[in-house]
C-alpha cells in the first residue's frame, strides 16, 4: 500500500531524455504517490502585446520534443499507482529571489536534477532552470542521466 504524498520538482528540456528523472523519481519513492511538477524557464516576451498574448498551454505545446507525449503517457500509464498528479510549470522569473517565491507557491518537498548539463531549451526564450533549483531546494537528489537518441522510442532506467 502507498503512503503519503510527496511533491517532487522536476527541470525538463521537454525531450524524452528529461523524462529519465521521472522514473528515477518513482522508482526512488516506491511506496509513496508522487505530485511530479515538470519545471521549465521561460523568458516573458519584452513587449506588452507579447505579454497579453502569452498562453502557458501553447509555449508547452511548442516546446515538446517528438515522442515526449508518448513518452509521457506510457509513464502515466506504467506507473499510475505511483502517480497522484503530473503537472508542468513555468518559470518566469530572472533571479533568485523570484525563484524563492516560486518555489514557495509549489510547496515542493524535494526535487530530482540532473548531474551533467544536458538539458537545454531549444531556443533563446527557453532556459535550464536546474541552477535555481540546486540553490534553492534543501531535499535535492542529483541523477546522472544517459542521452538517448530522441528519434528512439522512451527507453526504461
Amino acid at each position: 500500500m502507498l503512503e503519503n504524498s510527496i511533491k517532487i520538482l522536476i527541470p525538463t528540456d521537454f525531450t524524452v531524455t528529461s523524462l529519465q528523472l521521472v522514473e528515477y523519481a518513482i522508482l526512488n519513492y516506491p511506496n509513496t504517490k508522487l505530485d511530479i511538477i515538470l519545471i521549465a524557464g521561460c523568458r516573458l516576451p519584452q513587449n506588452r502585446m507579447g505579454v497579453t498574448h502569452f498562453s502557458k498551454r501553447e509555449q508547452l505545446r511548442t516546446q515538446m520534443a517528438d515522442g515526449f507525449e508518448d513518452a509521457q503517457r506510457q509513464i502515466l500509464k506504467e506507473y499510475k499507482n505511483n502517480i497522484n498528479t503530473f503537472s508542468y510549470e513555468l518559470f518566469t522569473g530572472v533571479n533568485s529571489l523570484a525563484f524563492q517565491n516560486f518555489l514557495e507557491q509549489l510547496a515542493a518537498d524535494a526535487a530530482i536534477i540532473p548531474s551533467d548539463k544536458i538539458l537545454h531549451g531549444q531556443n533563446k526564450k527557453w532556459f535550464n532552470a536546474t541552477n535555481f533549483i540546486k540553490k534553492k531546494v534543501k531535499h535535492l537528489i542529483e541523477v546522472p542521466l544517459e542521452l538517448l537518441n530522441e528519434a528512439a522510442p522512451y527507453k526504461k532506467l
